[in-house]
């Protein structure tokens, strides 16, 4: 069999279904749980660190997370829970869980694989190496992560429920002959996702005379702004319809997500799944081109 790409290695191999051969102290990966537990990210260094105290191999450490990750979704029509745990170039660890909206249709939910993408994608992550699952992903995650720049790089790890050994494969194996972004796109050296976007977005007049109507609302000024930079970041090469979302808490925290549209089209995210965490929303800011053929609103 084909040895997985190492971290870091950036040369594109094939791998093929492994077993893992390290077993920590079942209560050391607990601490690995509790340092995962309620966030989204775990940044470079304390990963290293974890992985040290655990002594075991990365893709351990994300399967280890993978039921915490899960424990946070919001599966309320299918009461199915799904966890995501990626590790970023940068050596980070994202975390993505499902979002389902009841009273709405089932295309406007967000899969755990999506989640962890918009949280790539938040937090400038240039790219991702490996990414664990709790199973198989479904062909329209496949067709999602056909977007990546890195996408002939990235480790799929299969954590199975009630499998002890988990298994890894690349996006050509478990997509083979795919259609991406290369069939579609005019320009081949567009930026593709996580590569840096910029789309030199401006205010029209007419925002400008909301956010004057508002100037006195902290807030909103600063919702207006996050989603102004998320819509600058959106990743958009098919329709040149750049849009972002920001999201007001009941706390006043706010929350922003960009557009991450798919050369298949049907497996984009709109800005708003993208911003959404599990939280009470009090205002949304909503930030995308006025001429636009694709438009979020409504």
């Amino acid at each position: 069999p084909t040895p997985a790409v190492p971290y870091g290695q950036q040369q594109q191999q094939t791998a093929t279904p492994q077993a893992m051969t390290d077993i920590p102290h079942t209560e050391v990966l607990q601490q690995v749980v509790a340092a995962a537990r309620g966030r989204l990210v775990i940044p470079a260094d304390e990963v290293k660190q974890l992985q040290e105290a655990a002594g075991c191999s990365m893709d351990t450490l994300l399967l280890s997370i993978l039921e915490e990750a899960a424990h946070d979704a919001r599966p309320h029509i299918s009461n199915y829970h799904v966890g995501a745990v990626g590790l970023g170039g940068s050596g980070a660890v994202y975390i993505g869980c499902n979002l389902e909206f009841p009273g709405n249709a089932l295309n406007q939910s967000v899969h755990a694989e999506q989640f962890l993408m918009a949280n790539l994608l938040l937090h400038k992550e240039p790219s991702l190496h490996s990414l664990a699952i709790s199973a198989a992903p479904c062909g329209h995650c496949r067709q999602f992560y056909s977007e990546l720049a890195c996408a002939d790089c990235v480790r799929f790890v299969f954590g199975y429920r009630g499998h002890s050994n988990p298994e890894i494969f690349t996006l050509a194996q478990l997509l083979p002959a795919r259609f991406g972004p290369l069939d579609l796109l005019e320009d081949p050296s567009a930026p593709l996702l996580l590569e840096q976007q910029q789309h030199n977005l401006a205010w029209t007049n007419d925002a400008l005379n909301v956010l004057q109507q508002r100037a006195g609302d902290h807030c909103f000024a600063q919702a207006a702004e996050a989603a102004l930079q998320a819509a600058q970041s959106s990743y958009a090469p098919y329709t040149h319809c750049p849009s972002g979302v920001a999201l007001i808490t009941g706390r006043g925290r706010v929350a922003a997500g960009g557009y991450i549209e798919s050369a298949a089209y049907n497996p984009g995210l709109p800005p708003f799944q993208a911003a959404v965490v599990a939280c009470m929303i009090r205002e949304v800011v909503l930030v995308e081109v006025q001429s636009a053929l694709v438009k979020h609103e409504g």
